[in-house]
C-alpha cells in the first residue's frame, strides 16, 4: 500500500512538473495543493471596515477552510479550502449565519 501511495504521488508530481531531484516533502506539498480549491464569494451587507473581519472569521471556522481573503471594496471573500472536508454551501452558510449572505461569485 505504501508503495502504491508513493507511486501515485510521484505520478502526480511528474504530471505537475516537479523538478528532478525533488524530495518527498516537495511531492507532498504538490499533492496537498492539488487537493485544494479556491472559490470567490460575493458578500452582501458589508457596510463598514469591520464587516470583512467578521466574514473572514466566520468562514475560517468551517472545517477544511485553509485561508480566507476578504475585500471590502469588491465585497468579496476568496477562500482556499480542502474539498474533501468543506464545500461552498457550508462556507457560504457560515458567512450568512454571521449576518452577511454569501453566494459563489460568477466565474469562480
Amino acid at each position: 500500500m505504501k508503495h502504491l501511495l508513493k507511486a501515485t504521488l510521484v505520478g502526480i508530481a511528474v504530471g505537475l512538473a516537479i523538478p528532478a531531484g525533488a524530495n518527498a516533502s516537495d511531492t507532498q506539498v504538490v499533492a496537498e495543493q492539488a487537493a485544494q480549491k479556491t472559490v470567490t464569494f460575493s458578500i452582501e451587507k458589508m457596510t463598514c471596515a469591520m464587516c470583512p473581519i467578521t466574514v473572514r472569521k466566520a468562514m475560517e471556522k468551517v472545517d477544511g477552510v485553509l485561508s480566507v481573503e476578504t475585500d471590502y471594496e469588491s465585497k468579496t471573500a476568496t477562500v482556499v479550502f480542502d474539498p474533501s472536508k468543506a464545500d461552498t454551501d457550508a462556507i457560504a452558510a457560515a458567512s450568512t449565519n454571521a449576518g452577511y449572505p454569501a453566494t459563489v461569485a460568477q466565474g469562480s
